[in-house]
């Protein structure tokens, strides 16, 4: 069990050898609250939770990088609201480790079917929809990022 203080408006803990505060605004407050309270002992999940560095680095398996300088995918600057959408939502930025070439499980996009894709370019200036899919059957176009469900690499 790790050791925290819990109030309805902060929470204090520490893990991986440092302390970590989070204010009831922070995003995963709910989540941190309710996984301390429930016994978690696993460090490494409370850290993505709590720091978005971490939980970008998690989610781009170490390709993409936070820093109060920007956001940066493998060495290249991306546009700031790239930064802003890693803020918000951390785990939206596992598209970033789509690249052409890759094959993708596309479901619930407004234009595409569900089914395989073949990615066919990727557009960092767009946030929403990056990944450029084609599929066999002929389908060419841009996908909203949420609906990349699962990256195959092979």
């Amino acid at each position: 069990m790790i050791a925290s203080v819990i109030t309805d408006t902060s929470i204090f803990f520490i893990a991986s050898g440092r302390p970590w505060t989070l204010a009831v605004d922070h995003p995963a407050f709910a989540v941190v609250k309710a996984r301390l309270t429930e016994g978690c002992d696993n460090e490494e999940e409370l850290v993505r939770l709590t720091d978005v560095r971490a939980a970008v680095d998690h989610a781009t398996e170490g390709r993409a990088v936070l820093s109060e300088d920007g956001l940066f995918l493998d060495g290249e600057q991306l546009p700031p609201a790239w930064e802003h959408k890693a803020a918000a939502e951390p785990s939206a930025m596992r598209v970033l480790i789509v690249s052409p070439g890759d094959r993708v499980r596309v479901e619930g996009d407004d234009d595409a079917p569900d089914g395989e894709y073949t990615v066919g370019d990727v557009d960092n200036d767009d946030t929403d929809k990056r990944v450029m899919v084609e599929s066999e059957d002929g389908y060419l176009g841009f996908v909203a990022n949420a609906s990349i469900k699962e990256i195959i690499k092979d």
